[in-house]
């Protein structure tokens, strides 16, 4: 089993790297228009002076759900037309195996494109960044659990959703609301003292802890949800997005 995953991996990886440069410069022109207007334009509008740092660790968070639609692009096309799953299913593996290894490398192909915006963040921003606030124990974990629950909910999309014609549902209506209002403009603690409820049902969105997580440990905890509160429910979210996922995908691709 083990020789089937790193030959996959190997596969994949090839893949990746041939497209890495284009995706890089995608990301980087998107992330670097984020963070020029909100850390030096909108302070003039009434913003705090901090905000750009704000924004920055929430575009970094976040990363891994911009890049779902791409992801599940790709996998329905392939359902639609050439079905190399259907080859990778026969292959000595077993199925849930397989839709693991899948949540995993969109997992790790979103961290390596999100890793490097680190520096450029901090380039981009230079003195308004204190890197002293910085847990990197911390970053580190919440960075990886945040994109490993991207991989299993990009999994769990995929088993949704019927056809590669309803690929605009996934961003209509999954993935802007729950952008939109996972703290990626604001922190839990600012919506819950406006309006408790709101607040209080924000936390049933998965996306305010993968936020809150890297905030409370690039900025300084002491704004934040609690960080280990946060982690259990990255962990809680990913494990039922991927249980989810590979019952419903079994079912779909008819796996025996």
């Amino acid at each position: 089993m083990l020789s089937v995953f790193l030959h996959l991996f190997r596969k994949d990886f090839t893949i990746f790297l041939r497209d890495y440069k284009s995706k890089f410069y995608d990301t980087l022109s998107l992330f670097a228009t984020n963070i020029l207007v909100f850390g030096y334009l909108m302070p003039g509008e009434g913003l705090s002076a901090d905000y750009g740092p704000f924004l920055l660790v929430a575009a970094i968070g976040s990363f891994g759900l911009i890049e779902i639609v791409g992801k599940l692009g790709l996998f329905l096309s392939d359902l639609e037309g050439e079905k190399s799953i259907s080859q990778l299913l026969i292959m000595p593996v077993r199925s849930f195996g397989l839709f693991i290894y899948m949540a995993l490398f969109w997992a790790i192909s979103s961290m390596l494109l999100a890793v490097v915006l680190f520096p450029c963040g901090k380039l981009l921003l230079w003195k308004q960044w204190d890197l002293t606030l910085i847990s990197y124990a911390r970053l580190v974990l919440s960075f990886l659990a945040g994109n490993l629950f991207f991989g299993a909910f990009a999994l769990w999309l995929a088993s949704l959703i019927p056809s590669i014609s309803s690929l605009n549902t996934i961003w209509l209506r999954y993935i802007a609301p729950l952008w939109m209002f996972g703290t990626y403009f604001f922190s839990w603690h600012t919506a819950y003292e406006a309006h408790p409820l709101v607040g209080l049902c924000l936390l049933i969105n998965p996306i305010v802890y993968v936020i809150e997580s890297m905030r409370s440990a690039a900025l300084g905890p002491s704004a934040y949800l609690p960080y280990w509160l946060s982690i259990l429910a990255m962990i809680s979210f990913t494990i039922a997005c991927m249980w989810h996922a590979i019952r419903r995908l079994k079912r779909r691709l008819d796996c025996i």
